[in-house]
């Protein structure tokens, strides 16, 4: 493909994974043609990485993130939630919420957020208030969100229906066919991660969501095009052969279009 600009609209290169070699794997991601990297925090500690992120690369911009577990954590009295994959962070949600307004100049989304019922049960009415309660920032900010709904995706549209100032991004959207219909219908975007090569559930997605409503994604370190593999930044190109071809459309044009997108959501 000829080179386009090309965005990952969510990765979290704060990662440990990314210790040793994140120079190389930004290097990597400006010679695919990634223009902008948005680094997602999930709690207090990778906010101020992301912050860190962005000041010492130019390409990356940042999404301050309050991931559903974290949020929690507190309430939990607790860190830990069973098999989660890393540690969580007990946080005082009220706080951060000032200190996000207080840098809001410094993102260019509020995320992700949202919620999350395959990791924790039991708890979905506290997680839909804490949801609820970051939305009306992200309102007062005028800041798009950056959206986690992980077997929770019915609860999640139900309550971003009520906030219609908002422009919503779902981020690996894993809701059956009717939800994804009504986040269409709801002018909803769709970030589409490289795995898309190995899940049919995100080819689908893609058949069925208008390009003008699809961006590209990586999740790095998380959901590879290549099992077991790290992934980064420069796999979106992946991802935007992969939808070239379930659109019928040439990859430098699916490439110009996801761009655009973007840069109407984030205000680029």
């Amino acid at each position: 493909m000829e080179k386009a600009n090309l965005i990952d609209i969510h990765a979290h290169l704060e990662h440990a994974r990314f210790k040793q070699d994140l120079d190389k794997a930004i290097e990597r991601a400006r010679k695919a043609g990634l223009k902008i990297i948005i680094e997602s925090g999930v709690n207090p500690t990778t906010n101020r990485l992301a912050l860190e992120l962005a000041e010492k690369y130019d390409i990356v911009k940042v999404s301050f993130g309050l991931y559903p577990i974290d949020a929690l954590a507190k309430e939990m009295e607790t860190s830990e939630s069973s098999g989660f994959p890393r540690d969580t962070e007990a946080f005082d949600l009220d706080k951060e919420l000032k200190w996000i307004e207080q840098n809001k100049d410094k993102c260019v989304a509020i995320g992700e957020i949202g919620l999350d019922y395959n990791w924790v049960t039991g708890k979905e009415k506290e997680q839909k208030e804490i949801f609820e309660k970051i939305l009306k920032v992200a309102e007062k900010l005028n800041k798009p969100v950056i959206i986690h709904s992980r077997k929770a995706e019915q609860d999640a549209i139900d309550i971003l229906e009520k906030h219609k100032k908002l422009k919503i991004i779902m981020h690996c959207f894993s809701g059956r066919k009717s939800l994804i219909k009504r986040g269409i219908d709801l002018g909803y975007s769709f970030s589409i991660p490289p795995i898309i090569t190995r899940l049919q559930h995100f080819q689908t997605l893609v058949d069925l969501v208008p390009i003008e409503q699809l961006l590209t994604e990586t999740d790095a370190p998380y959901l590879s095009p290549v099992a077991g593999e790290r992934n980064e930044p420069a796999n979106v190109l992946v991802t935007i052969k992969e939808i070239a071809k379930i659109k019928n459309l040439d990859e430098k044009k699916v490439a110009e279009i996801i761009f655009n997108n973007a840069k109407k959501i984030f205000n680029f």
